[in-house]
């Protein structure tokens, strides 16, 4: 046998750089943070084994779409969970009370809604819906948001949740017959609700318009996907 001559193996050395250069171009690009931070909520909230739901969407009175990132049951309380698109970034100021709030970034200051502001329709519809079951609100925040003063009381970054879930399980207590009341009866209307928005989809009621597209109001800015979002819908009739 010859042994490969130089010009073999500049060749075979030649194929394999354009192998790994196609290889490289057409790799699948890594997941943006947001996402990672979200699978992480979603599997923290998950590995609670307290019964939870995801992406939820509920149809209310006046046949809009509300929705939810996430609802948990605890013992004796639900919590209703909103997150804010990890694309805001800068130190945010403002108490829980404020109607708007400022985002300083890179020397620039601007103003939004307060996210918690937002959730507290969605809080009091199921307090009417169940008077006696305690509910609990929270926006969660991307760790490119930082609150200098403090974050308010509902707001967290989204590697702080852990331990704020675990101090509401230190103070929640045991189980309540209100939780264990109210939970199948909220399963089954995110379940009927779900699939009157199937249904309306389907029919092409929704005019291609995705559930919670709502806008904020002009002049105001938002943090992101709103944790509570509104979108005209029909009733799938």
């Amino acid at each position: 046998m010859h042994a490969p001559g130089l010009t073999q193996l500049l060749v075979y050395s030649a194929f394999i750089v354009l192998g790994m250069a196609v290889l490289y171009a057409f790799r699948p690009p890594p997941p943006p943070k947001v996402k990672g931070q979200r699978i992480t909520l979603r599997r923290t909230i998950d590995n609670l084994n307290h019964p939870s739901l995801h992406d939820v969407r509920i149809i209310d009175k006046q046949g809009r779409i509300v929705c939810i990132e996430h609802i948990i049951r605890l013992p004796s309380s639900i919590v209703l969970i909103g997150t804010v698109a990890a694309s805001a970034k800068g130190e945010v100021t403002g108490s829980e009370f404020s109607r708007t709030w400022k985002i300083s970034n890179r020397g620039g200051t601007t103003t939004c809604v307060n996210p918690l502001l937002e959730l507290q329709p969605l809080n009091l519809a199921f307090k009417r819906r169940f008077p006696l079951l305690r509910i609990r609100g929270l926006v969660v925040f991307p760790d490119t948001i930082s609150f200098p003063n403090g974050a308010p009381k509902g707001a967290v970054c989204a590697s702080d949740f852990e331990r704020w879930i675990g101090e509401v399980l230190k103070m929640d207590g045991t189980v309540s017959s209100a939780t264990e009341q109210a939970w199948p009866a909220i399963a089954a209307m995110v379940a009927s609700a779900q699939a009157r928005i199937e249904q309306a989809r389907a029919k092409g009621l929704l005019g291609g318009q995705d559930a919670g597209g709502g806008k904020a109001k002009p002049g105001k800015k938002s943090l992101g996907p709103v944790p509570v979002r509104a979108a005209a819908a029909s009733r799938g009739r």
